[in-house]
């Protein structure tokens, strides 16, 4: 229980400072154009759904459903950890391109630079990782299958989305693309 109130904590603390990553307007802004096909609000409705996965762990474990080892909840967070540190890496890698909807920023290059070098969405990665790991830290099985599918297939999406835009709007995209992974280095 105490690494669910660890992970909670974690979530807060990142989501309150994830805008101070942002630098300028345009990073800032909420409006999305059509490239974003909706993916920034469906982020959004899955994160209110993870974290209320997370809340109702207290509950599921108070009826003892899908109760793992407490074990469990040490390496979640630890995970978790891990995925806040390559998203804020990620973010400021990226610097004034980093935006909250899905938008080509004037005078925008492909970065190829930090966890750019391997990975083209290694802020999404640490996202993932970050919220398997809150999930993980709840020791509860129902909850990390619940937030391992509401976070992949929404990020898959996300990604598919983005990927869409960057090689109809980018120079260099292609290219980048094909020297490096999707998500997960050796894997995909």
């Amino acid at each position: 229980m105490i690494t669910t109130f660890l992970a909670l904590l974690l979530l807060f603390i990142f989501v309150i400072f994830e805008g101070r990553l942002r630098q300028g307007a345009a990073a800032s802004s909420i409006s999305a154009g059509e490239n974003d096909r909706r993916s920034t609000r469906l982020l959004g409705l899955a994160y209110f759904v993870c974290f209320m996965l997370i809340f109702a762990s207290f509950l599921l474990d108070a009826l003892n459903i899908a109760s793992l080892p407490a074990w469990i909840g040490w390496p979640g967070l630890a995970l978790a950890v891990a995925g806040v540190a390559l998203r804020t890496w990620s973010n400021r890698v990226l610097g004034a391109f980093y935006t909250r909807t899905l938008k080509i920023a004037e005078g925008q290059t492909v970065v190829r630079a930090g966890p750019y070098a391997v990975v083209r969405h290694p802020g999404y990665l640490g996202m993932i990782l970050t919220w398997i790991g809150a999930a993980m830290a709840t020791d509860n099985g129902l909850v990390i299958l619940g937030v391992t599918i509401t976070i992949v297939a929404v990020y898959a999406y996300r990604i598919a989305s983005e990927e869409k835009m960057l090689l109809a709007s980018l120079d260099g995209y292609a290219e980048y693309r094909a020297k490096t992974w999707k998500l997960i280095p050796f894997i995909f």
